[in-house]
C-alpha cells in the first residue's frame, strides 16, 4: 500500500478514473462488442479499463494479485487479491443506458476495501473494512430496515434454465411478498441495496468479480451476504444473496435446497 496515500482515496481515484474513461468512450458512435456467449459481450472498453486498472495496481502494489472479469489474472505474493469487474453491465453500456458499473474489490482471507461507480447515476461507493462507507464523499450512515413496500433486485445469467429465471420470480413474489426488479446490472442492483433503495439482491450465476466489491460495502452499512471470504475466493458461477439480513437468511435456507442452482 502506498504509505503516504489512504487506501480510500486510492479505491476512489481508480475508481473515478475508469468510469470517466469508460463514460468517454460510451458516447462514441462506434464501439467494438464481441460475443462471449449467448447473450453475453464484451467491449474494447471493458478490456481497456480492466488494462487502465490493472496496470495501475501493478505499478503500485506489485506483490498483490489480480482477478479481471475480462483475463487479468495474477497470483498474489503479498495475500491481497484485487477483483475487478471493468464494466458491469455491458448491455446497458452498450445501448446508451445508465445502469452500469465498474467494480474493484481487495480481499485476502477476509475483505479489506472497496469502490463501485455508476457514473452516469452519478454514485461512486468507497469503503474500508471497519471504517464504513462514502458515497460521492460523505460518510453514509447504517442502513436502516425497510417495513414496507419491500423490493428486490434480482439477476439470472443468460446460460441458466428459465426455469432457475422462474422459480426465483415466484419465490420473490409469493414467498417473499416483495416487488422484483432487474436492472441488467449487479452492479448498479447492489448499489440500490446499499443504499436503502431496496432490501434484497439475488443473484444466479454470479462470479466473484459481480459481486465482491459490493459485498465488502454492503457489510459495511450492516447488509448481510452469502459470500465467505474465509472459504477463499469462488472460482465458478455460484449464487449470491445480499441484503436485510432477515431476508438473506430466509433466502439462503431456500437455496440449500436448491443445489442445481448456481
Amino acid at each position: 500500500m502506498r504509505q503516504d496515500v489512504p487506501l480510500i482515496s486510492e479505491l476512489a481515484e481508480m475508481a473515478t478514473a475508469a468510469g470517466d474513461f469508460a463514460r468517454s468512450r460510451q458516447r462514441e458512435l462506434s464501439l467494438s462488442v464481441m460475443s462471449k456467449g449467448h447473450l453475453d459481450f464484451v467491449t474494447d472498453v471493458d478490456r481497456a479499463v480492466e488494462a487502465m486498472i490493472s496496470s495501475r495496481i501493478s505499478r503500485l502494489f506489485p506483490e498483490d494479485g489480480i482477478i479481471g472479469e475480462e483475463g487479468h489474472n495474477l497470483s498474489s505474493k503479498s495475500g491481497h487479491t484485487w477483483i475487478i469487474d471493468p464494466i458491469d453491465g455491458t448491455h446497458n453500456f452498450v445501448r446508451g443506458g445508465s445502469s452500469w458499473g465498474v467494480s474493484i474489490g481487495l480481499a485476502s482471507d477476509r475483505p479489506i476495501g472497496a469502490a463501485l461507480n455508476a457514473p452516469v447515476e452519478g454514485t461512486l461507493l468507497v469503503a474500508e473494512s471497519g471504517k464504513g462507507v462514502w458515497r460521492n464523499g460523505e460518510k453514509l450512515p447504517m442502513r436502516g430496515r425497510s417495513t414496507e413496500l419491500s423490493i428486490a433486485h434480482t439477476g439470472v445469467s443468460t446460460w441458466m434454465s428459465t426455469d432457475n429465471d422462474r422459480w426465483l420470480s415466484g419465490f420473490v413474489r409469493d414467498e417473499l411478498g416483495l416487488a422484483d426488479r432487474r436492472t441488467g446490472s449487479a452492479v448498479t442492483s447492489l448499489i440500490a441495496v446499499i443504499l436503502g433503495e431496496a432490501d434484497l439482491y439475488i443473484g444466479f450465476g454470479e462470479h466473484i468479480w459481480d459481486v465482491a466489491g459490493a459485498a465488502i460495502i454492503a457489510a459495511e452499512v450492516g447488509c448481510a451476504h452469502s459470500l465467505d471470504w474465509s472459504a477463499g475466493l469462488p472460482q465458478g458461477p455460484f449464487a449470491f444473496v445480499c441484503g436485510e439480513p432477515a431476508l438473506v437468511e430466509r433466502t439462503s435456507r431456500a437455496l440449500e435446497s436448491l443445489a442445481t442452482i448456481s
